[in-house]
């Protein structure tokens, strides 16, 4: 009854009454019995007070009763969803949505049934209020017939049974099945497809499951279905979260291969090389394989100083705190101190302090990495210059030694990841790499970007 038809009713009933009322005394009592007549109209107007205010006060309670089960309804949603939002391990939030469900619903057992994408086959089947034992007699999880195929169907909606043992659609119950008489089922949509299906069965009045059983009504559904769409946003972040962190997994070995680079490879290739040789010839020519097996050993050392290095860069914090210039000029000197090599660094001056975020301090540092790491094994240089300074918007740096260089048209078509990798991150950073090289004449490395991060344009633009 609606709240409108309620303010009519208040007003018509008393009318309307107190006008029979006034009928019946007067067409009933004659007038020389107007005492009675009073007494009777006195009566009666109480007594329709009476039932009067018992049916209004009823219906009143009544509300009120709607109310406060509305209300401990959205409290008990609401505490839900912050259960669920606190939650980002996938497994654990599926369970919980079943636990939930069961709580709200005052129901004996809950399960859910997540659909495998694109079919309409049970992938996984989760439940609450069978234990372990009993859920292992009853054999293998449901396939998606019967009644729990209702709902898989995309044009199925809510499903409501008062007694299963009586539908002609409860078919496939596995014989250690626990007993069920009442069923409430919803679909769980996420982004516009069916994710799975949350069924409660067997709703019990009180605290203990052993009470009197009850129907679900339609109250029942419409809570179950609010739930239901929390559940799916939960589920939403939880899958979005294992996603991030997956990609994360990805590009850290990305990055890690691209430090590890084929340079490192080469090197324990060619000791391996050197070691089956040194083999074959360890009985025929002694002295000769000797050297072989110390050159190997010698190869390998530099193998695992530069994996070290590569290790010790991977945001293990070793220039954390540090400026980009401070920790180039670190490079430097750990170059000037492992080596023979006249080193110079060029610092930029106080008035064009650069400072750089993390992330971008970071690649191009292992730029200038690889560039140092490469002259120290190959360029067999005397001197070397680094140099990092601020032109108007840009940064550049420069690392420039007087080795014997290369032919870089030849290594250009070629070029090992090293290379790659120092294009690939200056790319990162909205700039550009350049290599002067020739054979005797050293080489001129310089990369140039942005000191801010420029907005990547979107796809196709």
């Amino acid at each position: 009854m609606s709240t409108r038809t309620l303010r009519w009713m208040a007003i018509l009933l008393p009318l309307v009454f107190m006008v029979a009322v006034i009928y019946a005394r007067i067409a009933l009592v004659p007038p020389e019995l107007s005492l009675e007549g009073n007494i009777f109209a006195v009566v009666a107007v109480a007594l329709g007070a009476t039932v009067f205010s018992i049916f209004f006060f009823n219906i009143i309670d009544r509300r009120e009763e709607e109310i406060t089960q509305r209300g401990r309804q959205i409290e008990a949603l609401h505490e839900a969803a912050l259960v669920l939002t606190v939650e980002l391990d996938l497994q654990v939030v599926l369970q919980k949505v079943v636990d939930i469900s069961r709580n709200l619903l005052h129901a004996k057992y809950g399960a859910l049934g997540v659909v495998e994408r694109g079919t309409t086959s049970i992938q996984q089947f989760i439940t609450a209020g069978i234990d372990p034992e009993a859920r292992a007699r009853i054999g293998a999880p449901p396939s998606g017939h019967g009644l729990l195929g209702v709902l898989i169907n995309p044009e199925g909606g809510a499903l409501i049974i008062n007694d299963i043992r009586k539908d002609p659609r409860a078919v496939g119950f596995p014989p250690n099945h626990p007993p069920m008489k009442s069923l409430l089922g919803v679909p769980i949509k996420s982004k516009g497809e069916i994710f799975g299906n949350l069924y409660v069965a067997d709703k019990f009045t009180g605290e203990d499951e052993t009470e009197m059983l009850l129907n679900f009504s339609e109250e029942d559904r419409q809570l179950l279905q609010k739930f239901a769409t929390q559940a799916a946003i939960a589920i939403e972040n939880a899958q979005l979260y294992r996603k991030t962190q997956e990609l994360t997994v990805i590009q850290e070995r990305e990055r890690f291969g691209m430090a590890l680079h084929d340079g490192i490879m080469q090197s324990v290739y060619a000791a391996g090389l050197s070691l089956q040789e040194a083999k074959y010839e360890i009985d025929s020519n002694t002295e000769h394989a000797s050297r072989r097996i110390d050159q190997a050993v010698e190869s390998l050392g530099e193998v695992l100083r530069d994996l070290r290095n590569y290790i010790m860069g991977l945001r293990t914090g070793r220039f954390q705190g540090q400026d980009v210039a401070t920790s180039l000029g670190q490079l430097a000197t750990e170059l000037r101190a492992n080596t023979l090599m006249n080193v110079v660094y060029e610092a930029p001056t106080k008035l064009s302090v650069i400072r750089l975020d993390e992330a971008r301090t970071e690649e191009i540092l292992l730029i200038a990495k690889e560039a140092l790491n490469n002259i120290r094994k190959h360029a067999q240089a005397r001197n070397v210059l680094v140099s990092l300074k601020g032109e108007g918007e840009l940064v550049v740096l420069r690392i420039v030694d007087d080795g014997i260089g290369f032919d870089f048209e030849d290594a250009t078509g070629g070029e090992g990841n090293g290379l790659r990798n120092m294009r690939e991150r200056a790319r990162k950073l909205g700039g550009e790499l350049e290599i002067d090289s020739m054979p005797t004449q050293g080489t001129n490395l310089r990369v140039q970007m942005p000191l801010e991060p420029r907005a990547t344009s979107p796809a196709g633009a």
